[in-house]
């Protein structure tokens, strides 16, 4: 599908919010956090920000829910069917206009926590293959993440920056760690996995021998100028196993993202907590090691009122 190009809205709204929570017993509340699928990102960061936020928030019961990813997520917090979430920054952007699988309707329910950091697109292909460049996946059986991933998404951009229609490869919608085993068996050439690095799936894929491949030339310029949400980036050398160096790919930013209904004074704690926990989750994960703190207000949807609080606070304490 033909998206045309999208150009990113970022609301950077603070306010104010000074105060403590009353010293008084509260009623055990849930929140429902809709992460990711084992062998992506999302799912070791969801993991590791609900075990803070279960040693943070006592009184706050925070419900982990795999999912295949980021459309899925945004798609349950508009239902109602999630509270808390993450995402891909034009996944959400997309969404938040109504414009994500051609939907009818703007996802209104949808609200910013946070930007969490850049998350690099990972191309990784067989190691017997022969494919050296994105031109040579005509033809080939592909892993595009499972259904409701934003993998699926940011393939399809690629492929299509390359001339390559979705009838001219075999894409294959598996769950990460499902393709990068059958990349290892030799009964998939490639896979795209949009992760915070580093991601499981690939990890199992290039201890096996398989290969990451580089996103870099005129065709990905030419998209990024099209798709403003992707950004040049780097995975390092050191981050998988056999990297002969740094591979240069694109990205785009993750985010955290709520339910528009839910409690402020909930999502003010979870904001509050959240940055509580980040020196952690960077040091025993290396997931959100390259956040930039500062940034995080700058969400490409509405933030949520409990979390512009949150930051209105903390610039006033400055």
């Amino acid at each position: 599908m033909n998206r045309g190009p999208i150009l990113p809205v970022a609301f950077a709204l603070v306010s104010a919010f000074c105060s403590t929570t009353p010293a008084q017993v509260r009623s055990t509340r849930t929140v429902r956090f809709a992460t990711g699928t084992p062998g992506g990102g999302f799912y070791p960061v969801g993991q590791g920000l609900a075990r803070a936020y279960a040693r943070l928030m006592p009184d706050v019961k925070v419900e982990v829910h795999a999912t295949p990813g980021a459309v899925a997520n945004v798609e349950a917090i508009q239902r109602g069917d999630a509270d808390l979430g993450i995402a891909f920054a034009d996944v959400a952007y997309i969404a938040y206009i109504g414009r994500l699988n051609g939907a009818a309707e703007p996802f209104d329910r949808l609200r910013g926590v946070a930007m969490l950091q850049l998350t690099p697109v990972h191309l990784v292909v067989g190691r017997d293959t022969g494919i050296a460049s994105v031109s040579d996946l005509r033809g080939r059986r592909i892993g595009v993440g499972p259904p409701g991933s934003g993998t699926g998404l940011t393939a399809e951009l690629i492929l299509q920056a390359f001339g390559i229609r979705p009838e001219d490869t075999r894409a294959e919608p598996l769950p990460f760690n499902d393709a990068a085993r059958r990349l290892i068996d030799g009964s998939l050439d490639a896979m795209f996995d949009n992760a915070i690095f580093p991601a499981e799936s690939v990890r199992m894929a290039t201890e096996a021998g398989a290969r990451l491949l580089p996103l870099t030339g005129h065709a990905i310029e030419r998209l990024r100028q099209e798709y403003p949400f992707l950004r040049l980036t780097v995975i390092p050398r050191e981050t998988y196993p056999a990297l002969a160096g740094p591979v240069h790919t694109i990205g785009v930013d993750s985010l955290l993202v709520c339910r528009s209904t839910l409690d402020e004074a909930i999502v003010y704690d979870l904001t509050r907590r959240f940055f509580d926990a980040l020196p952690s989750l960077s040091s025993t994960q290396d997931a959100l090691r390259f956040m930039d703190v500062e940034q995080a207000p700058a969400t490409p949807i509405p933030l949520h009122d409990g979390a512009a609080r949150y930051y209105r606070e903390r610039e006033l304490l400055r």
